[in-house]
């Protein structure tokens, strides 16, 4: 039996929520609600972004449409929006 992989690369805009009382960073994707992640630096915040997008749409046949940045720095404008790029490998 051959098993068959296929390399994935997704881009999602994430939110950056930064909590000025608890020095925590909250990272979530709009297109993925369920896809939360939270940190105390901004480069550890990237990190566990990518990871948590990764787990998130692993195992999805169908992926939603990633909305377009501008969008999302309106809906939120006073938080930093950046793109964060998922790369994996998916077996059938």
């Amino acid at each position: 039996m051959e098993i068959i992989a296929k390399h994935k690369v997704v881009t999602y805009p994430a939110v950056f929520i930064k909590d000025v009382e608890t020095h925590t960073i909250t990272v979530i994707f709009p297109d993925i609600p369920s896809a939360i992640s939270q940190a105390n630096t901004v480069k550890k915040a990237k990190i566990n972004a990518e990871e948590v997008l990764e787990l998130m749409i692993y195992d999805e046949v169908k992926l939603p449409l990633a909305s377009r940045l501008d969008m999302i720095r309106q809906d939120y404008p006073k938080d930093d929006v950046q793109l964060i790029t998922a790369e994996f490998m998916q077996t059938d």
